[in-house]
């Protein structure tokens, strides 16, 4: 691997990020495999692409003809007679890199091929990402695994990830012919290198390890606009396939537009369905949950693109009509400028204000006007306050709302609600706040927002209804990707007084007139002005509950026996 890695760092094709993503495009078509790479240095990307090829049979056969394509056949000659010499090898040779001996590894392939119809390979895959330190590739065999992974050196406790591979099948044989002879194995391997009671500490650690309900799985998107004049998009997915535990595995990026995104979404979703119900089994974990949704779709998104449409981009499954994507999925918002961010200040604000939102649960600090003075006192009230863990404003359509939202994220905050048609009404802002009132847990907030979006997809006054247009943001700090951080990206910024400070200097003001022109199509057809609302005091508490001022909505506020938010406003009707 290392003469091919060598080899291939030497080419054109592997210079710059660019370069080697159309490689890795084109290399994954051809081997059938997705190939994400990090795009900030030469060497781990090549490494992936070599990686990857190795792992598919006669993948370095292909390999070459990718390479010479791209820099034609001096080039592909000589990765010809790398792989020639390579095979002359005993393959002991290139297994023998890790601690585990070549008849180490001989002995673990036999018992891992023998196992193998019993073995289930993404789940067992799954449960040993969740112990190692190193990361682990979806889609390979037991056998595969262990050869990927007896390049790696020790864990920090001393354990090599191919030890506890094999410990893990052991696991997944339980009841098999297959199980003692796994078991047998690591045991002597520990017992050998002075680990048993290292390796005996895994497995209770495993035994008694709780998984955490309120990590579902879920399909990340990243949108990310070219930072040109095209319409171009890159989009970058996730998949979380084990319910419980935090281990996304990326996929390929794929380009397209706004108007391709359905498309690449309806894809992305059909790998994720494979990869959901490859990890189902028979236990307790895959009932029903009527306090969390079965999955996710989160939406990391720039500003810019923050109040475009993503619940209700409609998908087509089968020979079926389209459908709205909300109608299967909670779906919900989250920000890629802050996923980017290397700022320690904001990410520990962010992680604050999540664990306040949890132990404490709804605490609303609205946002009701567009004066620019109106919002350094919003944002200095909010930085005042850490209490605070939500917030509920205009459609970041609006510049001055956007710099609202912009102050919030730098001040931490993770959930935030508003309509994305403009102005949130203030009878529309009471369904919200009766949305926070129906639920007992902070968790259970995303399921509501799905019930309300459900309910306008059905009611035939759907697209008026609030939920039809309700933008859901809901960015949990404990569920992060690796994003790559660029220069530039860091859009979140702290002061000195620890407020988002830049977010606000240059903010120009908008002049508005007493009403907005545009009616924005509620039930009672009025429209609604900013002048209206311009002399309110934006830190006024209104009734309990209220999302109108800065009214906390308890988590131990008794729900609707229906799971449905009851409220005055006509919009909440059963």
């Amino acid at each position: 691997m290392n003469l091919l890695t060598d080899a291939l760092c030497r080419l054109g094709c592997t210079e710059d990020a660019q370069s080697r993503l159309e490689l890795a495009q084109s290399l994954g078509q051809d081997l059938g495999r997705p190939i994400d790479l990090q795009g900030r240095k030469q060497r781990p990307d090549v490494v992936a692409l070599v990686r990857t090829a190795l792992s598919v049979p006669d993948g370095e056969l292909v390999l070459a003809d990718v390479v010479h394509a791209y820099e034609g056949p001096e080039a592909a000659a000589e990765l010809h007679r790398l792989i020639a010499t390579a095979a002359q090898q005993p393959p002991a040779v290139s297994l023998q890199q890790g601690p585990l001996s070549g008849y180490d590894i001989r002995t673990a392939q036999g018992l891992l091929e023998a196992a193998e119809d019993v073995l289930p390979a993404d789940r067992l895959r799954n449960d040993l990402a969740a112990d190692v330190v190193c990361e682990v590739p979806l889609h390979r065999t037991p056998t595969q695994l262990l050869r990927y992974l007896a390049e790696f050196m020790v864990e920090p406790d001393g354990l090599p990830p191919a030890v506890l591979l094999l410990d893990h099948a052991a696991e997944h044989a339980a009841g098999t012919e297959h199980a003692g002879p796994l078991t047998g194995w690591a045991d002597s391997w520990a017992q050998h290198a002075g680990l048993t009671h290292v390796l005996e500490q895994r497995r209770l650690g495993r035994a008694t390890a709780v998984l955490d309900p309120e990590i579902p799985r879920c399909l990340i998107v990243a949108v990310d606009p070219a930072r040109d004049t095209s319409e171009d998009i890159v989009v970058r997915s996730w998949f979380n396939t084990g319910p419980g535990r935090w281990d996304p595995q990326p996929a390929e990026p794929e380009h397209t537009t706004l108007d391709g995104l359905a498309p690449a979404l309806e894809r992305a979703l059909r790998r994720a369905s494979r990869l959901w119900a490859d990890q189902r089994t028979d236990g307790p974990a895959e009932r029903p949950d009527p306090e969390h949704p079965a999955a996710y779709v989160e939406f990391m998104l720039p500003y810019e693109l923050l109040n475009h449409d993503m619940a209700g981009l409609r998908l087509r499954f089968g020979d079926g009509a389209a459908m709205s994507l909300a109608l299967k999925y909670a779906v919900h918002l989250r920000s890629l400028d802050r996923m980017r961010t290397d700022d320690p200040v904001v990410m520990a604000a962010w992680r604050e204000r999540w664990r306040t939102l949890r132990r404490d649960g709804v605490k609303v600090h609205s946002w009701l006007g567009p004066d620019p003075g109106d919002l350094a006192k919003w944002q200095t009230a909010l930085a005042g306050e850490p209490g605070c863990t939500a917030v509920v404003l205009d459609a970041p359509g609006d510049e001055s709302a956007l710099t609202a939202l912009k102050a919030a994220l730098a001040e931490g905050i993770g959930l935030a609600v508003w309509d994305r048609r403009g102005v949130f009404a203030h009878e529309r802002r009471e369904v919200v706040s009766a949305v926070f009132a129906s639920v007992s847990t902070s968790t259970q907030i995303p399921l509501a927002i799905q019930r309300l979006r459900r309910r306008a997809e059905h009611d035939v006054a759907g697209p008026l209804l609030l939920g039809k247009h309700i933008a859901f943001f809901w960015d949990d700090p404990t569920r992060l990707v690796d994003v790559d951080v660029h220069e530039g990206a860091g859009l979140i910024r702290h002061g000195a007084s620890g407020t988002a400070v830049d977010a606000l200097v240059g903010a120009e003001a908008d002049v508005y007139g007493d009403t907005v022109d545009e009616t924005l199509g509620g039930p009672t057809g009025q429209s609604t002005g900013f002048g209206a609302r311009d002399s309110r005091d934006l830190h006024e508490t209104s009734t309990a509950g209220s999302v109108n001022g800065s009214g906390a909505v308890h988590p131990d506020r008794a729900a609707d026996p229906g799971g449905e938010p009851r409220t005055d406003s006509e919009e909440a009707r059963p």
